[in-house]
């Protein structure tokens, strides 16, 4: 219970932050679309929201050590207002582009800190699912917003911008639980994917659909023949379906093994897709992209539980960069190639994504069969946010070795880079947050 009140007003600022963030990222396509902009400029609205958003997470480290938590994400939230403003008084294809950059940084930073202060503080158990959840409510409500405001005028832009403003203050709010100012920090995504290949490559496959789907998925719809309506349906339809799916999804894998759990739902995303590819008459666009999203977004939650698994010893703040910054490789490359099989059709571009899903699945499956033991503990035991969810994700090439040890008593702490006393030697403990 803890555990829930810390991390209560990051949740609130959360949800204000990814209301704004997806309202834009829903409405410029159609504004695009409309006004007659290609299909290569379409996709690079949400391919520059994705550069700025890798951007954000190579400088992270730096910008942490500078500003300290908070107040980073209060600059990088004004930031990000600033320039969702500037949509509307600035059109045009190319500003929109450049503002999309500067607002794919601050998001990218803002995703950073919150998700680097949650492992922190609750875990990456129920704990990160409930942040996926409440991010896809307050996505859902920003896709549906367009259905009672004018998405042609000045409104929308004014909700988005208050909407991320509005964030800043939850965490301001947030004295207790504050994590301390850290020191600088470099990305080493490449040793990140040598210790866990499934969780880091995992994260890349997430971006790569994720970015498909969120960066062209207003505009799918409209080729499928739906109108307005139906179109921003269709998008609530895949966000309530990942909003169903994530804590579910997340009590499975921690009952089963995250791998296991992961191997299922791609398998889940490759049936979603059959339809999509083939078609299947009398199947609504509406239905399959519900069940797409079931799929679709625990994906993220899950390769991230892996990779904080099989590398216990990095500490939160760089871990959830890392993850991060792969999740942003694949949304930066998913709508480039999607773009075009989409100019084809529909069946082409799932296609693509029920192959990525596939490899998902083979991968999942190959490591799940290399497994040779289990961590475990006690069902009785007090929550353990990090270590108790680890019983089926540990580090393939200690899998024989029967004296490895993991975290299993707090959350994952800022061991290694924190500055003041309260910081412990990396790869025996986690410090707690302050």
């Amino acid at each position: 219970m803890s555990s829930s009140r810390a991390v209560a007003p990051l949740l609130v600022a959360v949800m204000l932050l990814v209301f704004g963030t997806n309202l834009q990222g829903v409405l410029l396509p159609i504004l695009g679309h409309t006004r007659g902009a290609g299909m290569t400029a379409i996709g690079l609205y949400s391919a520059g929201w994705s550069a700025g958003f890798v951007l954000a997470c190579l400088s992270n480290g730096w910008i942490l050590a500078f500003f300290g938590p908070v107040w980073a994400f209060a600059m990088l939230a004004l930031v990000s207002a600033t320039a969702a403003m500037l949509l509307l008084l600035v059109p045009g294809d190319p500003s929109w582009i450049v503002l999309r950059v500067v607002i794919g940084f601050c998001y990218g930073g803002l995703s950073a800190i919150v998700e680097g202060w949650l492992v922190a503080q609750a875990g990456v158990g129920i704990g990160f699912a409930s942040y996926v959840a409440v991010g896809l409510i307050a996505s859902l409500c920003g896709t549906l917003s367009l259905n009672v405001i004018n998405p042609h005028g000045a409104a929308p832009f004014v909700l988005m911008t208050g909407a991320v403003l509005g964030s800043i203050l939850p965490v301001l709010l947030c004295r207790r639980t504050r994590p301390a100012r850290m020191k600088p920090f470099r990305t080493d995504i490449i040793g990140l994917v040598r210790q866990s290949p499934v969780g880091g490559l995992g994260c890349v496959a997430a971006g790569l659909i994720t970015g498909a789907v969120g960066g062209l998925g207003p505009i799918l719809g409209m080729m499928g023949g739906l109108g307005m309506r139906e179109d921003t349906l269709m998008l609530a339809a895949n966000t309530v379906g990942g909003t169903l799916a994530s804590i579910p999804v997340a009590l499975l894998g921690r009952a089963f093994g995250r791998r296991l759990m992961l191997g299922g739902i791609a398998l889940l995303g490759v049936a979603a897709c059959v339809p999509l590819v083939l078609p299947l008459p009398g199947v609504s666009l509406v239905v399959l992209l519900g069940v797409f999203g079931c799929a679709q977004y625990p994906l993220y939650g899950l390769c991230v539980g892996i990779a904080n698994a099989q590398a216990p010893e990095r500490p939160a703040a760089r871990i959830s960069t890392e993850l991060l910054l792969l999740f942003g490789l694949g949304t930066i490359v998913g709508p480039l190639i999607a773009a075009p099989l989409l100019a084809r059709g529909i069946d082409w571009m799932f296609g693509f994504l029920g192959a990525i899903f596939g490899a998902i699945a083979v991968a999942a499956t190959l490591t799940q069969s290399g497994t040779l033991i289990q961590v475990t503990g006690s069902a009785d035991a007090k929550p353990q946010p990090h270590g108790a969810d680890m019983q089926d994700d540990a580090p393939q090439l200690n899998a024989i070795s029967l004296d490895h040890q993991s975290p299993q008593s707090e959350p994952r702490g800022l061991q290694g880079n924190m500055e003041g006393p309260g910081r412990q030697e990396p790869g025996r403990g986690h410090g707690l947050p302050p």
